[in-house]
């Protein structure tokens, strides 16, 4: 298993403009991840985690259904991520990513990782 979960998040890194992705289990252990050496995973780990549970409670607070999937836009990057089966999906990419591509992507990883898991 953690064989394929670490193929399908290189298939994600190999995108133009992704730096790395990681799969993150719901209270902020590391499943697999495929990051650049700068990136701490369990730093990754525990902000995804917050900003997952944030965006759970909001969407149910104001009556949205259930999360989906966020994009956080900064001054140097995009943090893409989505609800895998109880686990965070999570992509790191540059200002430059064409984000319907990694939507694509995502979305197919995310289908992969739910056969896998």
């Amino acid at each position: 298993m953690s064989e394929k979960i670490t193929e399908i998040l290189d298939s994600l890194k190999a995108i133009k403009g992704v730096y790395g992705a990681a799969l993150i289990e719901k209270f902020g252990l590391i499943k697999g991840a495929s990051l650049p050496g700068w990136v701490n995973p369990e730093a990754v780990a525990a902000m995804v985690t917050l900003v997952l549970k944030a965006s759970q409670r909001a969407t149910k607070e104001l009556e949205q259904g259930a999360f989906n999937n966020a994009i956080l836009e900064s001054q140097k990057g995009k943090i893409l991520f989505t609800e895998v089966k109880g686990n965070i999906l999570c992509v790191l990419a540059s200002l430059e990513v064409k984000l319907g591509i990694v939507n694509l992507k995502l979305s197919a990883a995310k289908n992969a990782l739910e056969q896998v898991l």
